[in-house]
């Protein structure tokens, strides 16, 4: 680990977590465990690899986990500026998926990250907008770390996507 870095052990330190039931997740021996409420849940594969944060809409309105950062948790200075946010999940079928996003609200973006339903192996932000490696008629990615993280286009102006999938897929466009 790098130092800035925090593991599992420090969650409740960085962020807030609300959940109104209890919740079934795996445990590091790849056990099959209820979490109490309020209590996040740091899922496993059956054979115990940390697949991350599990995150999951509740059967109800209102039952959804929620998990908000610790706004002192990021430097002050940090505060309405541009910065690019770092967010990998790991898909249904162990894959890490790494995406990148530009903000200028790290805040915002981070909660916003985070109520996505799915399993949060990483989340971090860095000062700036990273530069983008991709060539311009492509999504593009950005490279930090040693690995490749996707820009999501929010906007484009060449080609009209408003929101796109990982592949530059737009799901909305105009």
């Amino acid at each position: 680990m790098a130092d800035g870095d925090i593991d599992q052990s420090d969650f409740a330190v960085a962020f807030t977590f609300a959940r109104p039931l209890a919740a079934a997740y795996r445990d590091a021996n790849g056990d099959s465990q209820s979490a109490a409420i309020d209590t996040p849940r740091f899922d496993h594969d059956s054979d115990g690899n940390p697949l991350g944060l599990l995150v999951e809409g509740g059967p109800y309105l209102g039952q959804a986990d929620r998990t908000l950062i610790d706004p002192l948790m990021l430097p002050e200075n940090i505060v309405g500026e541009e910065v690019t946010i770092l967010h990998s999940m790991t898909d249904i079928d162990g894959t890490i998926i790494r995406r990148a996003w530009y903000s200028r609200d790290a805040i915002a973006m981070i909660n916003g990250l985070l109520a996505i339903a799915g399993r949060h192996a990483e989340i971090g932000l860095i000062a700036g907008f990273r530069e983008n490696k991709g060539e311009p008629d492509e999504t593009g990615y950005v490279r930090y770390r040693g690995q490749s993280w996707h820009l999501v286009p929010l906007i484009s102006a060449t080609g009209g996507v408003f929101l796109a999938d990982a592949a530059g897929r737009p799901l909305i466009g105009g």
